[in-house]
């Protein structure tokens, strides 16, 4: 299972590198065909992504990914689940990620804002 962890995590860190730097080619790799990503405004598919990547700049500031977790889904299929921290935000981030053909891509993205105000305290 660490060996599945290491390599979403990996592939999840060079989309958030391609989204800082718009690399268009890296998500026609990195997304499945039937990709959707839910936004705060929005449901987006594959195509729609695209379009927000370079419709859109994504500038990050610096980030930190912290607590990633694993769901295996058989042999064709995974949940990868952190925390990423970036300009004063926290989200909890999640990507279904399927295998075909030897590789990984990413089918569901989604990101919820931590909400301090509602969430119980540790």
């Amino acid at each position: 299972m660490e060996d599945l962890l290491s390599t979403l995590l990996d592939i999840e860190k060079r989309a958030w590198k391609a989204a800082d730097v718009r690399d268009v080619e890296f998500y026609r790799e990195y997304l499945a065909p039937e990709a959707l990503v839910v936004t705060l405004c929005a449901v987006l598919d594959r195509d729609g992504i695209i379009r927000d990547l370079i419709e859109n700049p994504n500038e990050l500031p610096a980030y930190v990914i912290t607590d990633p977790k694993v769901v295996p889904l058989g042999e064709k299929g995974a949940v990868l689940a952190y925390t990423v921290s970036f300009g004063g935000q926290t989200i909890f981030v999640s990507t279904v990620y399927t295998r075909s053909d030897g590789r990984w891509r990413a089918a569901f993205h989604q990101r919820t804002p931590a909400s301090p105000a509602t969430c119980p305290a540790d």
